[in-house]
């Protein structure tokens, strides 16, 4: 690459050196003084001969100015951005329109310099256009072609062509041997490629040896340095930051610790915090310093914006979850009228539409479409349905238990198949049970939707305890019913509402049958207080002398006289 400066000396080579540095001058002052006077008003677009002068000159006034600034300037990229208007872009993806577009309109630069252009009067104007019905116009001996837009925003303009756009690097690769005509705009494009940022002083790129100069897939091995290095940076900062955020357990300070790390905490927003900032970062320094361009930066966006997606979704799951456990521990909220897990499915289905937004928006930035994905998916879509359609209903089978609601989280239930314990977890494709012997139960819910389920936790959380007692023939009823109440009234574990009771059930075979009927606080509370009042009604029946009888027979021998005899 040849350093601007030592280009316009020796293009002003003259007789005099005095001659030389006067045209420094002179073109030092005219790029400095070159400003647009309309920065708002388009170029004219109207016919194929306004839209080629438009942007050779616009392209020569970037050039100009860069001169003295570089490509980096406002002034700079106010004409390319004109010029670049000159170009049909609508089919590159919006992320790399600014990029591309400039790149492209630099080497089609290059390619007017080195070829002959016909005479202006050649070109169709307004005129011509309208009179001849002309859509488009190709440069004579070249398949570059400015055509006529027939719909869209720019519908009616003259623009270089998307074939033309795409294949622009194809032509200056065929070009680009050929000397430079008078006057033209030496090397533009390597100036564009291969300066540095604004960040970066240009005299320190100027005095680099020329080994780091040398341009490989259109980046300087200077730029190579920095892009690798940028990269590797954003790495370490992004790894520490990763280990920062991780608990630390030392000590007493373990158990605590742990307990805080476990649950939710905003902490956990820091390091995706961070993954969604370092892409900006470093796309800055890569583009707008580095000055990385071409394909190289074209995929490096890409590969920065899915650091973005998956970090922008990683932190709507996790102010999802914490919206959600906020609410499901808020005191100041009536809980019991609210599952906590309908409360998880709400957000998590926001959170899902959200990242969907979220990817749509970005398949549509980086060029690509859903829609046409969606649209075309046909056959494959439906015999993926077809393979899923257990998780359908899996999926429809949850909504329909939190809309109807049979039971929530926290309710004792009892399956049809026997099973019982405690749900712990509605999901969107099975229900979770926890049994008195801790064992977890995974129910789907496209069948659980369809069997009896007892739940025994409603409507009221309360469960009636049956302790079936015998007493012998000739106890004091009242005296044993008395006992059995006070028992019951003096637990813990029983309810006080309903108020305990005792039924006189049958007389017995070898005893008097009766019933201590009460309810317990909790379902799972049933074993614990059925163990509690049989302990005490033995004690205290044992204290009272109350004899509980074990079934017995009273057999009657009778001799046979007849065979006595």
């Amino acid at each position: 690459m040849r350093i601007r400066t030592a280009r316009l000396v020796k293009c002003s080579r003259l007789a005099h050196p005095l001659i030389g540095c006067l045209i420094l001058i002179l073109i030092g002052q005219t790029a400095g003084a070159f400003t647009d006077p309309n920065p708002l008003q388009p170029p004219d677009t109207s016919s194929p001969r306004s839209t080629l002068n438009g942007f050779i000159d616009n392209m020569n006034r970037a050039y100009r100015k860069s001169l003295d600034t570089g490509y980096k300037n406002e002034t700079v990229h106010a004409f390319l951005d004109r010029s670049i208007e000159c170009l049909d872009l609508s089919e590159i993806a919006p992320n790399l329109v600014q990029d591309f577009g400039n790149e492209s309109a630099l080497l089609l630069k290059e390619i007017f310099d080195r070829i002959q252009l016909p005479p202006v009067n050649e070109i169709p104007d307004k005129k011509v256009v309208a009179s001849q019905g002309l859509t488009s116009w190709t440069v004579p001996q070249t398949a570059i072609k400015i055509v006529k837009i027939e719909k869209g925003p720019r519908k009616d303009e003259f623009l270089f062509s998307t074939g033309t756009v795409d294949r622009i690097r194809e032509f200056y690769e065929k070009v680009r041997h050929l000397p430079y005509k008078p006057g033209a705009s030496v090397q533009a494009y390597e100036d564009y490629i291969y300066g540095p940022g604004p960040m970066i002083p240009q005299r320190l790129i100027r005095i680099l040896p020329g080994w780091a100069k040398i341009g490989i897939y259109d980046q300087a091995l200077w730029q190579w340095f920095g892009f690798f290095t940028t990269l590797i940076l954003g790495g370490l900062v992004s790894s520490l930051v990763f280990r920062w955020t991780q608990p630390r357990k030392t000590g007493e300070d373990q158990s605590a610790e742990s307990a805080t790390i476990s649950g939710w905490s905003w902490r956990k927003l820091i390091f995706p915090g961070i993954l969604t900032l370092l892409p900006f970062l470093t796309h800055h320094v890569l583009d707008e310093q580095i000055n990385i361009t071409g394909t190289v930066l074209k995929f490096t966006k890409i590969f920065l914006r899915t650091i973005f997606v998956v970090a922008s979704g990683w932190i709507i799951i996790i102010i999802g979850n914490g919206i959600a456990e906020t609410i499901i521990s808020s005191k100041r909220i009536f809980i019991k009228t609210i599952d906590a897990n309908l409360v998880r499915l709400i957000t998590r289905l926001v959170t899902i539409i959200l990242f969907f937004v979220l990817l749509w928006n970005t398949t549509d930035y980086l060029g690509l479409s859903l829609t046409a994905v969606f649209a075309s998916a046909g056959i494959v879509g439906l015999g993926i349905a077809l393979a899923a359609r257990e998780t359908l209903a899996n999926f429809f089978g949850g909504i329909s238990i939190f809309l109807d609601r049979p039971f929530k989280s926290g309710d004792y239930i009892v399956l049809d198949s026997g099973e019982r314990g405690e749900v712990v977890g509605v999901g969107l494709r099975s229900t979770r049970i926890l049994t008195r012997d801790d064992i977890q139960i995974s129910i789907p819910n496209s069948l659980i939707t369809n069997t009896k389920i007892i739940n025994e936790s409603a409507p009221q959380p309360r469960f009636r305890v049956r302790i079936k007692v015998g007493v012998a023939y000739g106890t004091n009823v009242e005296q044993a019913e008395s006992i059995l109440l006070s028992i019951a009234q003096n637990n813990n574990l029983v309810a006080p509402v309903p108020e305990p009771r005792v039924r006189f059930r049958n007389f017995g075979e070898s005893s008097l049958d009766l019933e201590l009927l009460c309810w317990a606080h909790r379902p799972e509370y049933r074993g614990r207080l059925t163990h509690n009042l049989n302990h005490q009604i033995y004690k205290a029946f044992d204290a009272a002398d109350i004899q509980i009888p074990f079934p017995q027979r009273d057999i009657h021998l009778q001799q046979d006289i007849n065979n006595s005899e």
